[in-house]
């Protein structure tokens, strides 16, 4: 096992999460059109993904 192993197990999906977020920011601030489309999609995915540990965390 490398050492990026471990750091991608506990950092990549929180990381693809906050570039979700980013380009979803930046679309709606910079774009037009189908980019507020695509913010609204990326801006609803880290929400989905927050509920639905919330509702149902794992054991």
């Amino acid at each position: 096992m490398s050492a990026r192993a471990p750091f991608l197990k506990v950092w990549g999906v929180p990381g693809l999460l906050g570039l979700l977020t980013a380009f979803g920011l930046l679309a709606a601030l910079l774009g037009t059109g189908v980019w507020h489309g695509l913010s609204w999609l990326s801006l609803s995915i880290p929400i989905l993904v927050a509920a639905r540990y919330w509702i149902a965390p794992r054991k």
